[in-house]
């Protein structure tokens, strides 16, 4: 008789759970409406919830569980901090927020360059002093007056810790073949192994230099884009080159001197990532250095199926996206936000850990350059009017940087519409205990949809060109 009342409670137990509703928290940003990040009516997860219609139907599974998100974020560059440093304190200070801060998107990765790259406002290095292997000339004080205040503040105001890591453009002049910082001969960097030891210790001084001044660095990329002579900064290697550079220079010095931090390599566009990943994470002494692969979205704007497949390559080595945006700036253009998202979702989907847009902020020509290579910004500012423009790719960067927090793991769903599904899905389970939900739309009319989560049911509609953000619990309760 026992057994019996033990059971029949049992399944009361289970009719209880499964009947028990959870509250959906909906946040919304749309085209031709007010929605930035809106709080809208939450939806109801209930049991019996049958009562609606859907154009399709998207089931969450918590079973399949695949990577841990590390953050989102974007780069510290000096055009950026100049144009910070020329609003008045109150603007700077909600720039911050707005990025870093506990109202704003909550940013917890900040790329950053060593020596100049195109937004800068000219070349420089921190030793031009010519054949210096030593580097007894090294010095970074040329980011004293923009760039150190800039990366100093954001660490001081950030809600979430700030994983900085560190992208030469190019090396020194006087290491390089061509003789010069911008463009590159290939290789860029000269054969003699005094000049690759003596850039493998530039790397390990910049980082302790940094360290001194209270400025943490998380980790590095070997080089930005090494496949590309670009008329600015740049150094061209061969994945061959680079594996030579890594394991005869850079990896042991790093190792030696700085072993917590990060190693990436490549930084460059999807298109030959995983020639990249086979070549280095295979190889049995490159993988001892390289810590993960960064990439960027450039060229091929959907070759997702490049980022799954060097994951397959090197599934114990985590993906980055390390730098995007649109270039020249088409201040108030609605499709850069859709952009942003549907990337930020495609590269999640395909096993990377994060995203890092490009400049932080820029003037509205979309510099300062030294090279007029202008370019868009989430946000521009009107140095002469002191006023900040706040684009699209500012809200639906923060649909997921607010809510898929850090240690985020991913989950599987699927939807009934299969490849012909009218939106884009990101879905993942936070340590905080909710599962965090991103829904994109980028056709031209409301999608109405239906969630299946573990028994339960409820039905939402997202806008035209809109992206949504649903918060419930992931747990089930009486």
């Amino acid at each position: 008789k026992m057994k019996l009342l033990s059971k029949a409670l049992f399944l009361a137990a289970l009719v209880a759970v499964g009947s028990a509703s959870r509250s959906v928290l909906v946040y919304q940003t749309a085209l031709n409406t007010n929605d930035r990040l809106t709080p809208k009516t939450p939806l109801n997860l209930t049991k019996s919830n049958n009562e609606g219609s859907a154009q399709v139907t998207l089931t969450f599974d918590h079973t399949q569980k695949f990577q841990q998100v590390l953050g989102f974020g974007g780069a510290f560059t000096e055009a950026a901090a100049y144009v910070w440093s020329l609003l008045n304190p109150q603007l700077q200070a909600q720039v911050i927020e707005m990025y870093f801060g506990a109202s704003g998107n909550g940013y917890s990765i900040g790329r950053t360059h060593i020596n100049s790259c195109d937004f800068s406002l000219d070349s420089w290095s921190f030793d031009d002093t010519v054949d210096d292997f030593d580097l007894k000339n090294f010095n970074t004080s040329h980011n004293e007056r923009w760039m150190f205040p800039f990366l100093t503040t954001a660490l001081k105001n950030t809600v979430r810790p700030l994983r900085l890591f560190l992208t030469p453009w190019s090396p020194p002049a006087w290491m390089k073949g061509n003789g010069q910082m911008d463009g590159s001969s290939h290789p860029g960097l000269k054969k003699d192994p005094r000049y690759q030891d003596a850039w493998a210790l530039f790397f390990s001084k910049t980082i302790s230099d940094y360290k001194s001044r209270g400025i943490p660095i998380w980790g590095l990329t070997i080089q930005n884009e090494p496949e590309f002579a670009a008329p600015w900064e740049a150094c061209c290697y061969t994945p061959e080159e680079q594996l030579a550079f890594l394991t005869q220079h850079l990896g042991p010095r790093m190792r030696k001197d700085h072993p917590e931090v990060k190693i990436m390599i490549f930084d460059h566009n999807r298109d030959t990532l995983p020639v990249w990943v086979k070549t280095i994470m295979t190889d049995p002494v490159g993988r001892t250095y390289a810590d993960g692969s960064a990439f960027h979205w450039y060229v091929c704007d959907d070759c997702f199926a490049n980022v799954s497949a060097s994951h397959d390559i090197a599934p114990d080595k985590f993906l980055l996206a390390t730098e995007a945006c649109t270039c020249p700036p088409t201040p108030g253009a609605w499709d850069k936000g859709e952009k942003y998202a549907h990337d930020i979702i495609g590269d999640l989907n395909a096993w990377a850990v994060g995203w890092t847009d490009w400049n932080l902020i820029l003037d509205t020509q979309g510099g300062p350059n030294h090279l007029q290579n202008w370019c868009d910004a989430p946000i521009l500012v009107d140095v002469k009017q002191q006023q900040l423009l706040v684009q699209s790719p500012y809200w639906y960067m923060g649909h997921i940087s607010r809510f898929v927090i850090p240690q985020s793991v991913r989950i599987g769903w699927t939807s009934d519409a299969g490849n012909n599904n009218p939106l884009e899905v990101l879905a993942v389970e936070t340590p905080e205990g909710n599962t965090a939900v991103v829904v994109l739309n980028t056709n031209d009319s409301p999608i109405k949809y239906k969630l299946q989560d573990q028994g339960q049911s409820a039905f939402g509609t997202i806008p035209a060109h809109a992206i949504q953000t649903l918060i419930f619990d992931t747990e089930l309760s009486a």
